[in-house]
């Protein structure tokens, strides 16, 4: 049975698309929706001066926010009426990994970026390392 879902999420059309399945999955199980967003380090972030970087990471938490927000009224508005959101923090790959197992996840919905096969082999997507190093159901949408 499907009782806890995790939705990453950044804002792109694949996350429009992702929060479309996962709401008709949530609401058909009763599933509860965890909705998340991972701010990636930032390349070169130590090459910039201490002000300008707080700067940076303020606006960036505002963009993370409006994504969560926009998700949450999506999921809102499709009926699911037991979510949770979080910004994490760090290689989302990893950060999406922890929090599955940390919250006793069923299933991830997360989108494909759609990488050609050459990509794929040499740096891979955040989609293909979490399906392939979950220990739940994963399904990735295009």
């Amino acid at each position: 049975m499907i009782q806890r879902i995790i939705v990453p999420i950044d804002g792109s059309d694949h996350s429009r698309k992702v929060i479309e399945l996962a709401s008709d999955i949530a609401s058909r199980y009763k599933a509860k929706v965890y909705i998340v967003h991972v701010v990636s380090p930032l390349d070169r972030a130590h090459e910039l001066d201490d002000n300008l970087l707080k700067e940076v990471e303020k606006n960036y938490q505002k963009f993370a926010q409006r994504i969560i927000d926009e998700a949450e009224r999506e999921f809102k508005k499709k009926g699911v009426e037991s979510y949770q959101s979080a910004i994490l923090r760090g290689d989302p790959a990893q950060e999406i990994l922890q929090f599955a197992q940390e919250n006793g996840v069923d299933m991830i919905v997360m989108g494909s970026r759609g990488a050609g096969a050459a990509d794929m082999l040499m740096f891979g997507s955040v989609s293909h390392k979490v399906c392939h190093l979950c220990e739940c159901t994963c399904i990735t949408v295009k």
